[in-house]
C-alpha cells in the first residue's frame, strides 16, 4: 500500500500529457499506435513521452520525492 502511494504522488508530478500516455498504454494496455491515434500524435511523440515520463518516475522514486 506504501508503494502504491508513493508511484501514485510520483506520477501526479508527471505533465499532463505523460500522465495520459502512461494511463493508455500501462493503465488500458494499447499500443504505442493506438495510443497515437487517440492522442492525435505520431508514434515517435508517443514514444519520446512515454520514455520521459519513465525516466522521470525513476529519479522521482529513486529521490523520494513522491512521499
Amino acid at each position: 500500500a506504501q508503494e502504491r502511494a508513493a508511484l501514485q504522488g510520483a506520477v501526479e508530478q508527471l505533465t499532463p500529457e505523460q500522465q495520459e500516455v502512461l494511463a493508455l498504454r500501462f493503465g488500458e494496455g494499447l499500443k504505442t499506435r493506438q495510443v497515437a491515434q487517440v492522442l492525435n500524435k505520431t508514434p515517435g511523440a508517443v514514444e519520446g513521452l512515454q520514455r520521459r515520463a519513465l525516466a522521470s518516475l525513476r529519479r522521482i522514486l529513486s529521490k523520494g520525492e513522491s512521499a
